[in-house]
């Protein structure tokens, strides 16, 4: 067995002189060549992991760890926690040689001089261990202390290493949530600034998506209170019932009161048969079956429900124009359709009318 643990203590020693004379003494190359650099080292830091464990067993099984302690639990307990943290810790200070811009000065450096400090300890005292004439020739504490060493700034090492990548990866998330925030506060900048040129007389469409109750409150009580500085808000929003724009209207009336709500019961009642136009046409212009998708017009549906709602009165029957709508969910198409969600929304509100 000593002969064989050697043998690999020899391969052990020969892939660090690689990793040391290959890479760790070369600055690591860019391009392709800097992704064969990267993957050498991985290599060969697995390689010596892998040979360096064979070692630490067959000591094992020799007994060259019998002075570490009196009983065999604690002593395999100390003897399997040291041996794998060194190896741990030996093999992520290799890969991390030319990786450790994230890590702060102190724990870089440690990185640093571990590659190379551990992985030689380690193959020495395995030497000692392998060989009974070599120990037997040595007192106890040339390769206790060492060992011990090891053991010490192999746990505090990736103790040190955990706490850095924990604190890396926290530094990252803040930095995320700030550019998110930063992202989303130019994001309503802008918004805002767009509701503030926008001509109400002529063009108050072009706010009318920035009132529903899914806008932050700001933008919402921004773009209603704009649309309010027309005198004739009411007449001039009514007038966009009578175009395409009616989806728009329909995100207003559903999440905002209106001064005179009995001007709107017939307009909403136009408003939705056109709502089932603008389906229909949808479906039509729908080229290929990834255009269509079961929440394709529950947006619209909802906005629509929830303003009829709004508006029920004696004077307006909204029942079969919303029977239309209901309908303009069937238009054919030469594509597979799903079923739409909306469907079942205008069933149980054609239901309860009926």
């Amino acid at each position: 067995m000593s002969i064989i643990g050697n043998i690999f203590l020899g391969i052990s020693a020969l892939i660090l002189f690689s990793l040391v004379n290959s890479f760790y003494n070369k600055p690591m190359p860019g391009g392709d060549a800097g992704v064969g650099y990267a993957w050498g080292i991985i290599i060969l830091n697995l390689g010596f992991v892998i040979c360096m464990g064979i070692v630490a067993l067959i000591i094992a099984y020799k007994g060259g760890f019998e002075w570490v302690a009196a009983t065999k639990s604690t002593r395999t307990f100390y003897v399997t926690v040291s041996v794998i943290a060194a190896l741990i810790f030996a093999g992520l200070s290799g890969l991390l040689i030319d990786e450790s811009g994230h890590l702060s000065t102190p724990v870089r450096i440690l990185v640093n001089v571990c590659s190379l400090l551990v992985p030689i300890l380690m193959i020495v005292i395995s030497a000692i261990l392998l060989n009974p004439l070599l120990k037997d020739a040595l007192p106890t504490a040339v390769y206790k202390w060492p060992s011990i060493f090891i053991a010490v700034i192999s746990l505090v090492g990736l103790s040190t290493l955990l706490l850095a990548q924990i604190a890396s990866s926290a530094k990252r998330q803040v930095a995320m949530i700030t550019q998110n925030a930063n992202d989303l506060n130019e994001n309503d900048l802008r918004i805002l600034a767009e509701i503030d040129t926008c001509d109400v007389i002529n063009s108050v469409g072009s706010i009318l998506i920035f009132t529903g109750d899914n806008q932050p409150a700001k933008i919402q009580n921004a773009a209603v209170a704009k649309i309010k500085t027309n005198p004739d808000w009411e007449k001039n929003l009514l007038t966009y019932f009578e175009t395409d724009w009616a989806p728009d209207v329909f995100q207003f009336l559903a999440s905002n009161d209106v001064d005179h709500p009995s001007l709107f019961e017939e307009p909403v009642r136009q408003g939705v048969l056109i709502q089932a136009r603008l389906v229909r046409e949808r479906i039509r212009r729908c080229s290929h079956p990834s255009h269509f998708y079961p929440g394709m017009f529950d947006w619209d549906i909802e906005r629509v429900i929830r303003t009829v709602d709004k508006f029920q009165s004696k004077e307006v029957d909204y029942l079969p124009a919303m029977k239309e709508l209901r309908a303009a969910l069937e238009e054919p198409s030469d594509l597979d359709k799903p079923k739409f969600n909306s469907a079942s929304l205008l069933d149980k509100w054609i239901k309860k009318h009926s």
